[in-house]
């Protein structure tokens, strides 16, 4: 792992700890196990996600984001030093250019690449749309995509209000890959809506099973 990877992904696990929120991983050998080129994608809540993503980061692994994060405090520092691939989501021509770098550079260098689909962060429970860009660079190399399913934050942690609510639990589910072998362009749309589905279905499972924890534990 690049050297600057293991201290960013260092020092958000200390952050963790401080904030008092539990991250429990499982399928972590399903990401361990993939030795060749790969995309993971992920459901996209908030800035706490850096935290999620130091508790199960695989071995060469980077990450693609928007450009606007670029400068977000904290986050900006681990992007940073995980060698990020930052996108505009308003130049389409080199939205589109950045997508076929990607699937050079994860497939030539047998690179794992972490994208948030919903391309935003949003205030709702659920989903947002998924945007089709990481399940292009996996069609286009022809690589497996890795799902990861991240509960909610709802029960320790306001959008709105932007306060902890401590202790806090976070289940990260990682599911099976999804082979993209002999898959089409044309088959994308079909593909990432397929994904999305299997992972909303993920979340909502796994995000009430925190919630009913923490009733037990307020009682």
């Amino acid at each position: 792992m690049h050297k600057g990877a293991i201290w960013a992904l260092y020092v958000i696990k200390v952050l963790t700890f401080w904030v008092d929120v539990k991250i429990e991983v499982r399928g972590q050998e399903i990401l361990n196990n993939i030795k060749g080129p790969a995309v993971a994608v992920a459901n996209h809540q908030s800035s706490l996600d850096v935290m999620v993503m130091s508790y199960c980061w695989p071995d060469k692994c980077t990450v693609m984001l928007k450009s606007s994060l670029k400068w977000v405090p904290g986050l900006n520092l681990a992007v940073a030093l995980t060698n990020a691939i930052f996108v505009s989501r308003f130049d389409k021509e080199k939205a589109h250019l950045a997508i076929e770098q990607a699937a050079a550079a994860v497939h030539d260098k047998s690179l794992k690449l972490w994208i948030f689909p919903e391309g935003t962060r949003h205030r709702t429970e659920g989903f947002h749309p998924f945007k089709k860009g990481a399940f292009n660079i996996a069609v286009h190399a022809q690589i497996p995509i890795i799902p990861v399913v991240v509960s909610s934050y709802q029960t320790f942690y306001s959008k709105d209000k932007r306060y902890f609510r401590w202790p806090g639990h976070v289940i990260v589910q990682v599911m099976n890959p999804i082979e993209t072998k002999g898959l089409t362009r044309e088959e994308v749309p079909e593909l990432t809506e397929k994904i999305r589905n299997q992972m909303l279905k993920e979340y909502e499972k796994i995000s009430l099973e925190v919630s009913d924890r923490h009733k037990l534990k307020a009682q």
